[in-house]
């Protein structure tokens, strides 16, 4: 009987985990703004075709300044660049290519930018870090036509580009106990903007607006100051007034100290309510409000006389 061969076991290759790139770079949110506008006004396939052109030229002015596309995500894209300059000299030029193009001109079309330059980790289809946080903070406070980014992100830009910018105040951004200033790039021609400034300390512009923010909510009370945290609100155990009703998100909304006011940002799904006490009543959902004087706040449906679960606020000046 002819003896076999010793089988070998052959055990499929185990596959490396992908260890992020930790480096220092510039992270670039651009934003397409009102889309939705595009695609109620000339129907879905005439409104991709303008949303692709509009990307393509984003991209095309990222790798003209040797940044990185990471990913498109719906109407916006995020880019990384070697550095600050570039990716404010690629920011201007996108504003400028499609303020430009003839092709573009009948759809009113204008884009937002937000940027910032730090610390982040890279994967192959990915950025993650306190430099994207911030970046995706910036372009969220942009409106049509604007480049914003941080003053730690301007002292990295030569001369030449600092002077083309202009304080906006300070905000809070998520993840950071202080707040930032915040300056956006002028990249339209001299005479097109209402002010020109080099950024610098608001401090004492500050100062003069500070305020406290009173909050009151069964019984328990709240005071806010110019230096407090972000204040959280929700369904969420993590929240720092916690709301449990069928009708409040999780994350339902924060307040934040910004430019001398207290600033109310809603991110729930059935909005917040709010009745000020000389009879004025609002409606703020998915979009911010600047509490003032004092009155009551409801989370989720409206104000009723009498709901023990209102939330009381009044703002003090110091």
């Amino acid at each position: 009987m002819k003896a076999r061969s010793p089988t070998t076991s052959v055990m499929p290759a185990q596959r490396s985990a992908s260890v992020p790139e930790p480096v220092t770079a510039t992270v670039l949110f651009a934003d397409i703004c009102g889309s939705s506008r595009l695609f109620e006004e000339y129907g879905d396939w005439q409104a991709r075709q303008i949303e692709s052109q509009v990307l393509d030229t984003l991209m095309e002015k990222t790798g003209e300044f040797d940044g990185t596309v990471i990913k498109t995500i719906g109407d916006e894209i995020m880019s990384r660049f070697p550095d600050a300059e570039r990716a404010v000299t690629a920011a201007c030029e996108m504003h400028r290519a499609l303020r430009d193009d003839l092709s573009l001109l009948d759809f009113n079309i204008a884009v937002k930018i937000g940027l910032q330059h730090g610390p982040l980790l890279v994967e192959p289809d990915d950025l993650f870090g306190d430099a994207v946080n911030v970046a995706a903070r910036m372009v969220s406070l942009a409106r049509a036509d604007q480049i914003i980014t941080t003053l730690d992100t301007v002292r990295c830009l030569p001369d030449e580009l600092q002077q083309m910018t202009r304080s906006l105040g300070l905000s809070r951004v998520r993840g950071r106990q202080r707040e930032e200033e915040i300056v956006e790039i002028m990249w339209q021609e001299p005479g097109t903007v209402t002010q020109l400034i080099g950024p610098g300390p608001q401090k004492e512009r500050q100062q003069l607006l500070s305020t406290r923010l009173i909050l009151t909510h069964r019984g328990t009370r709240y005071e806010l100051r110019d230096d407090s945290p972000p204040f959280t609100i929700g369904r969420g155990d993590r929240n720092i007034l916690v709301v449990d009703e069928d009708q409040v998100s999780r994350n339902h909304a924060d307040v934040y100290f910004r430019q001398g006011k207290f600033i109310l940002v809603d991110g729930s799904t059935n909005g917040t309510y709010l009745r000020l006490d000389n009879g004025a009543r609002f409606f703020v959902q998915r979009e911010e409000f600047v509490l003032h004087e004092q009155g009551d706040i409801s989370l989720g449906e409206a104000v009723r006389d009498g709901d023990p679960g209102l939330i009381r606020f009044q703002c003090l000046l110091n």
